[in-house]
């Protein structure tokens, strides 16, 4: 991880490059990632790696308020995204046209940018962008007030508090505290829409992928007819979350997109089996869902295995879902306060028994291995502090 200082903030960016070497001819990829509950690590984990090990320059940086760029109250308009992006190019010395590849209001964004600069960019992807003419602004707009509300819930607050990993309640923190303390909705409002004469006018080539069962999909014909050179794509039975759903086929895709396009047959997509992906209505309705509570299950109906929770107080583990206090790690760890010295505890995986002086012991951890645990009495509880919005 680098921080770059682009347009007075600090931008966090992870630079992939070629796994065989430096090479001045590779294509440069820039990757652009979703608003609000996202971060370069979606872009990194399903695209980013895989072209850097296919020969690809790639940079994932964490957009304005997001990952762990800087939370800045306000400058969340285009011009001011476009103006990081710049300043990012720059930064990194980057003075050759690179290949655009966005997801959702990184999509539109990248379109954006492609628009303003045209001859910086060699190619776009992108990935179920919202595209409209007229009211683009307004609906996303809309949309992220009823991600608010929705978030905002009562059940959502308690899910937080007890049972959500913590890199999703850090993430849900994040996505609340953009929607409700910064300039980010206004901003979205103010969005232009895009001009047809300069879509027209644009020759770069441009992939769109859409998924048949995205709320989105109004919006691919529109693209695909205003625009010169478009390859467009909808893939059957899935949705908005395409880049997570179809992650094998995209990597196969961008591959031939930038080495082997006009060379070679565009990859055959084989659709999931049965209905596919279909969006639950509380997503498309943006409430919380009926069983957001419920135990989550693996695809064949086994439980799911949780992340553990740290209690910030005693710095035990207590898995999710359980009541605070009660888990193995700090049941073991009060057993042997109450006896008076740290219990020898086998680590999981070892044939060692550790003992530590003073108020720690090693105790399993449920992510296999041990962990070092301060002891507290048997009697006493810690609330998990509430993630702040």
């Amino acid at each position: 991880m680098a921080d770059v200082i682009a347009n007075g903030i600090r931008l966090n960016v992870q630079h992939l490059t070629p796994t065989r070497g430096a090479d001045p001819d590779a294509p440069i990829v820039v990757t652009l990632h979703g608003m609000v509950i996202d971060n370069l690590s979606s872009f990194y984990f399903s695209l980013g790696t895989f072209l850097a090990n296919a020969g690809c320059d790639v940079v994932c940086y964490d957009l304005r308020g997001h990952g762990r760029s800087d939370q800045t109250p306000d400058g969340y308009d285009m011009a001011s995204s476009l103006a990081d992006l710049s300043g990012l190019l720059v930064a990194l010395g980057i003075d050759r046209p690179v290949h655009m590849v966005g997801n959702s209001y990184g999509a539109t964004l990248a379109l954006a940018y492609s628009l303003a600069h045209p001859e910086q960019v060699a190619s776009l992807t992108l990935i179920e962008p919202p595209f409209l003419i007229e009211g683009l602004g307004a609906q996303m707009e809309h949309s992220l007030s009823r991600v608010l509300t929705a978030t905002s819930h009562e059940k959502v607050e308690q899910w937080l508090a007890n049972d959500a990993r913590r890199a999703v309640a850090r993430t849900m923190c994040t996505a609340r505290w953009l929607l409700r303390e910064t300039t980010l909705r206004r901003d979205m409002l103010a969005t232009p829409s895009f001009d047809p004469a300069r879509l027209a006018a644009f020759t770069a080539p441009v992939l769109a992928v859409y998924g048949a069962n995205s709320d989105l999909i109004d919006h691919a014909a529109s693209l695909s007819s205003l625009m010169p050179d478009c390859t467009l794509i909808v893939l059957r039975n899935h949705t908005h979350a395409v880049l997570r759903e179809a992650t094998g086929y995209l990597r196969t895709l961008t591959h031939w997109w930038l080495f082997h396009r006009g060379t070679a047959p565009m990859p055959t997509y084989i659709p999931p089996p049965g209905p596919g992906f279909v969006m639950p209505a509380w997503v498309r309705e943006k409430v919380p869902p009926p069983d957001l509570r419920r135990p989550a299950r693996n695809p064949d109906g086994r439980l799911l295995q949780r992340s553990p929770m740290l209690c910030e107080t005693c710095s035990t583990i207590r898995p999710t879902g359980r009541p605070p206090g009660d888990c193995d790690s700090g049941r073991a760890v009060a057993r042997a306060a109450s006896e008076g010295t740290p219990e020898p505890l086998q680590t999981a995986g070892s044939d060692r028994y550790s003992r530590r002086p003073g108020p720690y012991a090693r105790v399993p951890s449920n992510r296999g291995g041990s962990v070092t645990a301060r002891t507290h009495p048997p009697a006493t509880h810690h609330r998990m502090p509430t993630p702040n919005a």
